[in-house]
């Protein structure tokens, strides 16, 4: 029995919060650095890649460098719309506020009461200048409609932000990929980007500080851990990737790992201590820890999961099912309710039940598990869960498997096209319903994309019959046209007097017929310029290999139904760039 316990002191993939700030090593200089633009300046855009420790830097870094009487951070995270949540979490402090100051009563406000206003109510009740920190600011764009971004950032406008009555700063923090979304509203807020802070990836030195200063700092319930002489450097060496760089998530997840396989190796010696040294280290060259670890804790909730609840078949993964519904189609994460992802899964083919959801997000969710995380939201008090990293929502998008990505490619087809079908008036293609067919169970669809499939349906069976019926007519025509033009050319024979008329008849019949398989040829032209639309289509839907079958579907029918020889070079050039993808 081992004398510690099974879970590491480490933060793993949580941020640093102000009650950390022993345990925060190697942002010193950065901490200070933005403490002090901040005092410079009532807006700060704080970016850096996605693993520096932004959130980090701000909830325990900075915070350890004001005290209550200098500021009232605010930290404000998106629930269904951002400067909704900015909004409500202004009020909720100032009624928190009100409260305080006078006992008994309560504060009464205008429902259409402005931000700037809500502001000013609380800086008159706290008399401490608000700091409002727009945390995972990326979401807006990521998980935000285009209707939600214009609102926030004209909101942000009449904000006033820079004007002396308003004793309000604004921290927006974001990923540094997203920056390129925020010069749309560069005109109309050049501030935007006059104050900006970077944060850097940690130099080796810094990274040596965070390794030996995680490890040699006091832990309640945990002994002093011992760490042998060059350990550190063989932890580095062991993580640093090919660009010679090292993730601070990594880090944390790896130190996590050598806890774990340490306290295995002490019941084996029969030791009370942990001791990291080179032989530890040596054995543990993961690489990918981070993909080791979610495998890792998601094979022990299936587990669970099957020992609990022997009929779910453990073969499908539920976990990572589950985890699927928390990541965006562009590898982030987002916070989901149950009720959600259920919704979600009962889409496809997966068998769960609403209790077999919650059961696996309270697995995911568990102290020794530390996947997922449980938020709240002010507005409507409803549990949601999240991945607790962006890294970590990176790897579960790394393993989307065919299944997931065919179902969240027919629901996007569908709902993309019924949503435009007034302006454009067209149908789900043949090759989408039979997507949506195979990927997705319709009758779970709400009930405006049920009746868009259903229709979709119909009309190609319509269509289908028309051309049918046009085919036909064509093709009985150039048979009649040429019958009469052998008629009329048997008559001519018999009778000299009538060889004129019968000539201009033959030619009559002639155009007739080059008439009908020129209709022939525009029906087949037309229905190949249609193959090729649908396959621009899916590669503007982002769907790759949809795309490159309906290009080759495309070649085939041009040569063998229009019978020509020479390829259609922009076809060829479509199918030889997304083969080589």
């Amino acid at each position: 029995m081992s004398p510690f316990p099974s879970n590491s002191p480490f933060k793993l993939l949580n941020p640093y919060e102000k009650e950390d700030v022993s345990k925060y090593f190697g942002r010193e200089n950065e901490t200070r650095r933005l403490a002090e633009a901040l005092m410079r300046s009532k807006f700060m855009l704080l970016y850096g890649a996605s693993g520096t420790g932004k959130t980090s830097l701000i909830q325990c870094g900075l915070q350890g460098m004001f005290s209550p009487r200098d500021w009232l951070p605010i930290f404000v995270r998106r629930g269904a719309d951002f400067i909704e949540s900015l909004r409500e979490a202004v009020l909720e402090q100032y009624q928190s506020r009100y409260r305080l100051r006078y006992p008994g009563r309560e504060p009464v406000l205008l429902k259409d009461l402005s931000l700037r206003d809500a502001l000013k109510h609380l800086f008159n009740i706290a008399y401490v200048p608000v700091y409002l920190i727009l945390d995972q600011f990326e979401e807006v764009f990521t998980l935000g409609d285009e209707v939600e971004q214009e609102t926030f950032f004209r909101d942000l406008s009449a904000l006033r932000l820079f004007e002396e009555d308003l004793f309000c700063k604004l921290l927006i923090v974001t990923r540094e990929e997203y920056i390129a979304h925020f010069y749309r509203y560069e005109k109309e807020l050049p501030f935007l980007f006059e104050y900006r802070f970077r944060v850097e990836k940690m130099r080796r030195e810094q990274l040596l500080q965070v390794v030996d200063g995680t490890l040699r700092a006091p832990y309640s319930s945990y002994p002093a851990f011992q760490i042998e002489a060059g350990a550190a450097d063989q932890i580095l060496h062991n993580l640093t990737d090919e660009r010679g760089e090292i993730d601070l998530t990594t880090l944390q997840v790896y130190l996590d790992r050598l806890y774990q396989e340490d306290v295995e190796r002490g019941k084996t010696e029969g030791r009370n201590y942990i001791h990291f040294d080179t032989a530890l280290v040596g054995e543990n060259k993961l690489q990918n820890v981070l993909s080791d670890f979610l495998d890792r804790q998601v094979a022990i909730v299936n587990a669970r999961l099957s020992h609990d609840q022997p009929g779910i078949r453990a073969g499908k993964n539920p976990a990572l099912q589950v985890l699927f519904k928390l990541v965006t189609a562009q590898g982030t994460k987002q916070n989901r309710s149950a009720d959600e992802i259920y919704r979600e899964l009962s889409l496809g083919r997966l068998e769960l039940t609403p209790e077999n959801v919650r059961q696996i997000l309270d697995l995911l969710s568990a102290a020794d598990i530390r996947i997922l995380n449980r938020l709240r939201f002010a507005k409507t008090d409803e549990e949601r869960f999240e991945i607790v990293h962006d890294r970590l929502a990176e790897q579960a998008f790394a393993k989307f498997n065919a299944e997931e990505l065919s179902q969240r490619e027919a629901r996007t087809t569908i709902e993309y096209k019924q949503k435009r079908y007034a302006d454009t008036m067209e149908h789900l293609s043949r090759g989408e319903l039979e997507l949506i067919e195979k990927s997705l169970n319709v009758q779970r669809l709400d009930r405006q994309l049920q009746q868009f499939y259903t229709d979709s349906i119909v009309y190609h069976k319509n269509r289908e019959r028309r051309q049918r019926w046009v085919t036909t007519g064509a093709v009985a025509a150039a048979g009649i046209f040429a019958v009469v033009a052998v008629f009329a050319y048997l008559q001519s024979q018999l009778a000299g007097q009538r060889r004129l008329e019968a000539e201009k008849a033959k030619e009559t019949a002639q155009k007739n017929e080059q008439m009908a398989n020129e209709n022939l040829r525009r029906f087949y032209h037309a229905r190949y310029t249609e193959i090729v639309k649908k396959a621009d289509n899916y590669l503007a839907l982002n769907s790759p290999d949809y795309a490159l079958w309906e290009y080759r579907h495309a070649r085939d029918y041009r040569r063998d139904t229009l019978l020509d020889s020479i390829p259609d070079t922009y076809i060829e050039t479509q199918i030889k760039s997304l083969s080589l993808k």
